[in-house]
């Protein structure tokens, strides 16, 4: 089904009952990235996986959209679905996404699930070398040397060993992509805001995971969030990259289903009067 929000309509996919989880994936990526935690999570839980803006089988993106425009959208769809409360589940972009969300409506959030992700501003550095990419994608499409950098960014040693055919149906996929939408999403990440003072504020039960071999957001950005959220604790996933829930799917539900079988409890109704967006 599709959600219509604020920035465009979001396909979501919403199955399983209990206590409500919400997935938001990577960028260049889309729900079925969480392919290894769905039938897992749904013996037990209610998963409302969605595909961000512009990428699987959400609209393409017509104008510039903010951080704080994802966190509205994902609240706009939990109202469609009825939903007051849930845990929320982000990687990468998602994180960023979920981060936004605990700030903003921490009444909505029963608990986080922060992988492969950062509170932290783009670097420069970095900002100049992703526009530069993202310039080229936008006007050549998926040329080969804007896809190697993407995939060493993405996938491990491992997985780009090993799992040439998991790695070789994404590159179709991001061919495949709205190239506008991209570069819409692409501003939204690395124009985001700095959150590392906001969140000592944040009083939601928080696991932080990331993958041994995470080049996109190393080790160092999830022991910021870490020491900055009150009690949060952190997983580091062996010879996982970027991608850790597609790439090590069994370890990752090693530590993400205990957490949230313990914190992603189902709230009693609460009667409140529409947000508006």
């Amino acid at each position: 089904m599709r959600v219509k929000t604020a920035i465009g309509d979001l396909y979501v996919d919403d199955a399983g009952s209990g206590p409500a989880v919400l997935l938001w994936h990577s960028f260049l990526h889309h729900g079925g990235m969480w392919r290894g935690q769905l039938e897992a999570l749904r013996r037990s839980h209610r998963v409302i996986s969605i595909d961000a803006p512009g990428h699987g089988r959400s609209s393409a993106t017509t104008r510039a959209f903010s951080m704080d425009d994802c966190a509205m959208a994902a609240l706009a769809v939990l109202d469609a679905r009825g939903v007051d409360r849930a845990a929320i589940v982000g990687l990468s972009w998602g994180g960023m996404m979920a981060m936004t969300l605990a700030l903003r409506a921490p009444e909505r959030v029963s608990a986080l699930v922060l992988m492969d992700t950062s509170c932290r501003a783009e670097s420069r550095r970095n900002r100049l070398e992703y526009r530069l990419l993202g310039n080229v994608f936008r006007t050549l499409g998926a040329v080969p040397f804007v896809m190697r950098k993407a995939e060493t960014l993405l996938f491990g040693p491992t997985a780009r060993r090993t799992s040439r055919a998991m790695i070789d149906e994404w590159h179709g996929y991001v061919a495949r992509l709205d190239r506008n939408s991209l570069w819409h999403a692409l501003e939204c990440i690395f124009d985001r805001r700095d959150l590392t003072s906001e969140l000592p504020g944040v009083r939601t039960p928080t696991l932080v995971v990331v993958g041994e071999h995470d080049a996109a957001q190393p080790l160092v950005e999830s022991r910021t969030i870490t020491a900055a959220i009150p009690g949060a604790r952190l997983v580091v996933i062996a010879d996982a990259g970027h991608l850790s829930a597609l790439e090590r799917p069994t370890e990752v539900n090693d530590v993400l289903l205990p957490f949230l079988a313990e914190h992603a409890h189902k709230p009693a109704p609460v009667a409140r009067p529409p947000r508006p967006y």
